[in-house]
């Protein structure tokens, strides 16, 4: 039974709906119009409120809240250019699919899109994010808000995962209303089929050389990731893991391939294969090689968002359907079947494994991740900017669980790893977490350093120093032969962290990283590391240079 309330301001009863939703932290500044909002949390003791020291910096935390925890992650912001602050963060959470609710004021009526030169005058504030919201909703009157919340927070949740923008004018934060609490939000996933999941099952079973592609899709449905496992071993098929989708399968598990889709053994592998089951990934440029790779004619997709069915490479069969939900209805009927694997391809997978291990070797950018890998348990949340480093765990690292490795794949950003890994901190405080990125990089979020301070976030930093834009230098060696705007002096990163009152140290020699690393995991507070570093880029799609 619906409950009716006391009257009271918008703001309260913004506050209320994300304390009915089950809303305990949130991200964000406050500006003019918000006030009252922030106000209204002072009344409401059971939702923390992070603020963060930039617009983009919150919702960065709000998408590493969700993506270590698979819960919303939530922000407020003040409109005009508090707003437009956001873009970039909103665009990598689009395009990496994390569920975000971005809640910002708007001008008053009177003066709203009028351009006469109001405070924070925009033109077309929502329309300005389309391009990178799956909902939006826009609220006048402080009795709508309550509804805005929970349609957000349904789609959010039912969905595929991406940010959804609910803009509320800011006069209504100050008007009273007696509006009554929705029930909480619910997801309803899409779910398969038995029909499809009778077609898909039986192509599997004729299949006689049957591989699998898992993607961000697995990581983001609870459970998935066994189901999976369970199929892969019931059809002997070899997995390989987008970079979205590390930890989806277990690194270690002799049916696992990995990221190295772009390395020869690995393609010819595929190109023998009579059928590839894509689940959770829209087999997107990097890890098909700008879409050269071959697959087989049989393509089984199961994805979420009927649009990504069939994007990139014309598929058999697609099925609109929660990971978890499809995977377990189809070893269920896989397992009614019968079915049995016509072949073992363990051999085949470890000689290939053994293959690329001997083409990469182990440069010292190998030997950096093995330390760094060996200092952190399997819980560890790994956040990673685009940097040198990076580039090379695209594919080398080993992720055992879903959810302890993100990157901002579809996006590229830099700045993305310090404040996602702060988010992720809070929402998982038992588990150690880290930020890699370059000294370039972090200095377009450094800034949020100070809010991990504030709030006693045990965060850590690894700032790999090799002064400069080390990819992009990379680049013009390879494409013009000579630099120009990629060499940057760093600042003294040990004395910038100190100057946050985070501890700043400085690894001068590679082979003590992991044990910095180590110490840092254990000291209270934020840490920044400073590793100076003279990588080289792993190269362009493969590792490995076959012809040699």
């Amino acid at each position: 039974m619906v409950k009716k309330m006391k009257r009271r301001n918008g703001a309260h009863a913004l506050v209320e709906s994300l304390v009915s939703e089950g809303v305990q932290t949130l991200f964000g500044i406050p500006g003019v119009d918000t006030l009252g909002v922030y106000d209204a949390f002072l009344d409401h003791g059971s939702i923390r409120a992070i603020n963060t020291r930039h617009e983009q910096g919150a919702i960065f935390m709000a998408d590493g809240f969700y993506r270590a925890s698979g819960e919303v992650g939530v922000a407020v912001t003040s409109g005009g250019p508090g707003a437009l602050n956001t873009l970039t963060a909103m665009g990598t959470a689009f395009n990496d699919s994390s569920a975000i609710l971005h809640i910002v004021n708007e001008n008053p009526a009177h003066v709203r899109r009028r351009a006469r030169g109001y405070f924070h005058d925009v033109a077309d504030q929502m329309g300005i994010f389309r391009p990178v919201t799956d909902f939006s909703h826009q609220t006048s009157l402080p009795g709508e808000i309550p509804a805005a919340i929970q349609a957000a927070m349904s789609a959010l949740k039912s969905r595929r995962p991406r940010p959804a923008m609910v803009e509320i004018a800011g006069e209504s934060f100050r008007a009273d209303t007696d509006v009554a609490m929705p029930a909480r939000s619910e997801a309803d996933r899409a779910k398969a089929s038995e029909v499809e999941i009778t077609r898909a099952a039986k192509l599997i079973c004729s299949a006689k050389r049957p591989i699998i592609w898992s993607g961000g899709g697995v990581v983001a449905s609870k459970g998935a990731n066994e189901a999976l496992l369970k199929i892969a071993e019931r059809i002997g098929a070899p997995v390989l893991t987008s970079q979205s989708g590390k930890g989806s399968f277990p690194p270690n598990h002799p049916l696992h391939i990995g990221n190295w889709a772009n390395e020869r053994p690995v393609r010819e592998l595929i190109a023998s294969s009579d059928l590839v089951f894509v689940v959770g990934s829209r087999l997107s440029y990097f890890p098909t090689g700008g879409w050269s790779l071959r697959l087989p004619e049989t393509i089984v997709q199961f994805d979420l968002d009927p649009a990504e069915l069939g994007r990139n490479y014309p598929i058999t069969l697609g099925v609109v359907s929660d990971a978890a939900d499809a995977l377990d209805k189809l070893n269920k009927t896989l397992t009614s079947l019968s079915h049995k694997p016509v072949r073992d391809p363990r051999r085949e997978i470890f000689n290939i494994n053994q293959q690329i291990a001997t083409g990469v070797g182990r440069p010292v950018e190998i030997q950096v991740l093995d330390q760094i890998r060996g200092a952190l348990p399997e819980t560890a949340l790994v956040f990673n900017d685009p940097t040198t480093i990076v580039f090379w765990a695209r594919s080398h690292w080993k992720a055992s669980l879903p959810r302890t490795w993100f990157v901002p794949s579809g996006f590229g950003t830099l700045g993305f790893a310090l404040p996602s890994a702060i988010g992720a901190a809070i929402a998982k405080p038992d588990q150690p977490s880290i930020a890699i990125m370059g000294d370039s990089g972090v200095m377009f979020t450094i800034q949020d350093l100070m809010t991990a301070v504030e709030h006693n976030i045990p965060v850590v930093v690894m700032v790999f120093n090799d002064r400069g834009y080390g990819v992009e230098r990379r680049h013009q060696d390879h494409l013009y032969g000579r630099r120009s705007g990629v060499d940057l002096l760093p600042p003294d990163f040990v004395a910038l962290a100190k100057a946050f009152g985070a501890t700043g140290m400085k690894v001068n020699d590679l082979g003590k990283l992991g044990d910095a690393l180590s110490s840092a995991i254990d000291r209270k507070g934020p840490v920044l590391l400073e590793i100076p570093c003279d990588f080289k880029h792993p190269g362009y799609g493969s590792f490995v240079d076959w012809d040699s």
